[in-house]
């Protein structure tokens, strides 16, 4: 049996919790009776009371660790991801929590004994818009100059059992720890550095399974899992957002969607499925529609503007520093 694997570092001031509810409730839909463990920190631990218990009750395996009460939410986060092998057991597919599970996750056969992930922005080190950052870093760090040409991304990475397995994440989870004494927090080069250390035995798992949106465009049809990164998130500032803004902003790309879930009660049901309300559940399955919308009406060339870094950042500043741009939006959107 695979497991289901999240990691959750959070307080009631953010919103992770209610982020990695959406999560796993996406994945509930398309993959009934799936065995869901979320890791987590003593901290957050505490925090899951009252309307935030609804996340315990709706995994299968609970795990809290007691961490360095010294340690920030973000080497919490970090320190969870890099042990996870070694705290688990069993096969697991780990995921982050900034995802819609939009299709099947059932684990291929040829997958099992080994590790796998996706390639960072779905190309190959030498074509990736950070290559000189990724190398800097990691000649900053003394590590490998990344002599395979592929950086993986950690957003979506199986896992299997096996002590290889269990000897790499104990590495990566080393190497960070001597990024951290470094002040470099990070767990990116450290992942590459153990890569390379075991001699690149990482494999690739199709784009599908790790669709990063913004550069992933030709595995959205058949995507599995979309990614679109915290960063993606956009505040809309209390204001009114109307459809014809979905091509721009889809619903589950909203702050509110997951800080208005703080307040909503949250049903988790004797199979484990999650139940919130009508707009909730809709929208949670049937978020790949909603990307499908932006490639229909936006066609190919604006969706990947619209997915873009650079656009969600420019979105959020018009919804706090230039409202008056958005019924120009809205009319834009109309048109499409």
């Amino acid at each position: 049996m695979t497991k289901y694997l999240f990691v959750l570092t959070s307080s009631p001031k953010d919103f992770f919790c209610e982020q990695t509810l959406v999560a796993i409730a996406s994945l509930r839909v398309h993959n009934p009776g799936a065995f869901v463990t979320l890791l987590t920190d003593d901290k957050t631990a505490a925090t899951l009371t009252g309307k935030r218990a609804a996340l315990k009750d709706a995994v299968d395996e609970f795990v809290a660790l007691e961490l360095d009460e010294k340690f920030t939410p973000m080497l919490r986060s970090r320190y969870l991801k890099t042990v996870m092998r070694n705290v688990i057991d069993g096969d697991f597919l780990y995921m982050d929590s900034d995802i819609a599970i939009v299709g099947d996750l059932s684990i291929p056969e040829e997958w099992k004994g080994g590790i796998y992930a996706v390639l960072d922005f779905h190309v190959k080190l030498h074509q990736a818009i950070n290559r000189k950052k990724i190398l800097r870093n990691a000649k900053m760090m003394g590590f490998s100059p990344i002599l395979n040409d592929e950086i993986f991304n950690g957003g979506v990475m199986y896992a299997a059992d096996t002590p290889e397995a269990r000897k790499f994440f104990e590495t990566w989870h080393e190497l960070w720890l001597y990024c951290v004494s470094k002040n470099f927090p990070y767990d990116m080069a450290s992942l590459a550095e153990t890569n390379f250390k075991f001699g690149y035995i990482t494999k690739k798992m199709p784009g599908e399974w790790n669709c990063q949106l913004a550069y992933g465009k030709k595995y959205i049809p058949n995507g599995k899992v979309f990614h679109f990164f915290g960063s993606r998130i956009i505040d809309t500032c209390g204001r009114k957002v109307p459809e014809s803004m979905n091509v721009f902003l889809p619903k589950i790309l909203r702050k509110s969607f997951y800080t208005d879930l703080k307040e909503i009660p949250v049903t988790v049901n004797a199979d484990k499925t999650i139940s919130i309300n009508e707009y909730y559940d809709d929208v949670i399955a049937h978020a790949k529609d909603e990307f499908l919308y932006q490639t229909k009406h936006a066609g190919e060339f604006g969706a990947d503007i619209i997915r873009s870094y650079a656009f969600a950042k420019s979105l959020g500043y018009v919804y706090k520093k230039l409202p008056f741009v958005l019924p120009l939006l809205s009319l834009i959107g109309k048109i499409l």
